[in-house]
């Protein structure tokens, strides 16, 4: 028999699934984009042409995982495949996941307690998770939590300043996302640089639509950049941000809503509350013709990362590798070259022809002399999925 992993990514617009084989090998996507706008399904299986759909009218992640589903049993069929383990990404798993766990009914009652944590992702996440029970039944499932991976940092790291007495339930920490993408930039500097993860120091970027920096001591994440939400840390696509939080309590004492301010600070604020734009290709090629609010953002962009590197290189103090990872931090050749400049002081060399010539691979991109090695790698959150699954399951 031919196994199979099935991996469910379900975001707050996007469905990303795929299937890997226990060598892991993708073997196929179905992916989909969702919203008021309409439905867009891309379906791709290897040795075979991409088709697309497109649907119109509004859609929610409900329509969008019945399309999905309803391609991947048309896939499963046709090719034989059979799927032994289904994985989730999971956004939050507050304090009480630190690793891959299987999908029970226990489980199952004890997530919703967390949706206040990630509103827009944990139901979404919950809603794949019984739909993959809908449509293939007898299938394990397991969950594979964003915030795992950054459990371990230390309290005076991951504490805020605030009183031990607020009159809340929720838990006030630096829990830290985009962990699956860390733990997987672990691996893959790994097998880059030839050393055990537990070796490594390493300061992880990841740098797309959401961005945060992670110091990596020994393997195991010690501080990073996002906090209680994603909100915090570097600046994003749409989202601040560190700011002064006396700026959110001034503008609702001017008079903005508490939803209006939410909205804000996570969809107006970033690239596009200064440039106007979300979008890094578009800022770049702003900044090449010398618009001022596309220089001005890429400045702030890369100044905000540069920052963190050097409060990481404190913390860490020897440094095994710098990783850029994301959409940006792996296709952004002139982002990475300007976070560099003036780094040589920290032993971050880069390899100019190197970094203007990356590829699909995971790469080393720094110069001889760099004392720290300067990667790039492909973020591949799906195919971390499924290798902690066979890990687990013993594949």
């Amino acid at each position: 028999m031919n196994a199979y992993f099935l991996i469910i990514n379900v975001g707050s617009t996007s469905v990303k699934t795929a299937l890997f084989s226990t060598g892991l090998l993708a073997q196929a996507f179905v992916n989909a984009d969702y919203g008021e706008q309409g439905l867009t399904l891309e379906v791709k299986a290897a040795n075979a042409a991409s088709i697309h759909h497109q649907q119109a009218g509004e859609h929610d992640a409900k329509t969008a995982l019945t399309a999905v589903f309803s391609h991947w049993q048309q896939l499963l069929a046709a090719n034989a495949w059979t799927v032994v383990a289904i994985g989730h990404r999971v956004v939050h798993g507050g304090d009480s996941f630190t690793g891959l766990v299987a999908i029970t009914d226990d489980l199952l009652a004890r997530l919703p307690q967390l949706d206040a944590y990630a509103p827009l992702h944990n139901p979404v996440n919950r809603l794949g998770m019984a739909m993959a029970a809908e449509a293939l039944p007898s299938v394990a499932q397991f969950a594979v939590f964003d915030t795992a991976f950054h459990r371990q940092i230390p309290g005076y790291a991951g504490r805020y300043a605030l009183p031990n007495n607020l009159p809340t339930s929720m838990a006030f920490y630096r829990y830290g996302f985009h962990g699956i993408s860390c733990q997987h930039s672990v691996t893959a500097a790994a097998e880059l640089l030839g050393k055990p993860a537990k070796e490594l120091n390493l300061i992880i970027l990841h740098l797309g639509g959401g961005a945060s920096a992670t110091a990596v001591r020994n393997g195991i994440s010690v501080d990073t950049s996002m906090g209680f939400s994603p909100t915090e840390g570097l600046m994003m696509a749409s989202r601040c941000g560190d700011i002064d939080p006396m700026i959110a309590i001034a503008l609702q004492k001017s008079g903005m809503t508490l939803s209006e301010l939410e909205a804000m600070l996570n969809h107006q604020c970033g690239l596009k509350g200064v440039a106007g734009d979300t979008d890094m290709r578009v800022i770049l090629h702003g900044a090449e013709q010398n618009e001022p609010l596309a220089v001005l953002a890429l400045a702030m962009f890369c100044y905000r990362i540069k920052k963190y590197i050097g409060a990481y290189y404190a913390i860490l103090g020897d440094l095994s590798a710098l990783v850029f990872t994301g959409g940006i931090g792996f296709h952004a050749a002139s982002v990475r070259s300007q976070i560099l400049q003036g780094m040589a002081h920290l032993g971050l060399v880069l390899d100019e022809i190197a970094n203007s010539t990356t590829n699909d691979n995971n790469q080393d991109i720094s110069a001889a002399d760099s004392r720290s090695r300067i990667l790039v790698v492909n973020a591949e959150e799906e195919r971390e999925i499924a290798r902690q699954i066979q890990a687990f399951l013993g594949y």
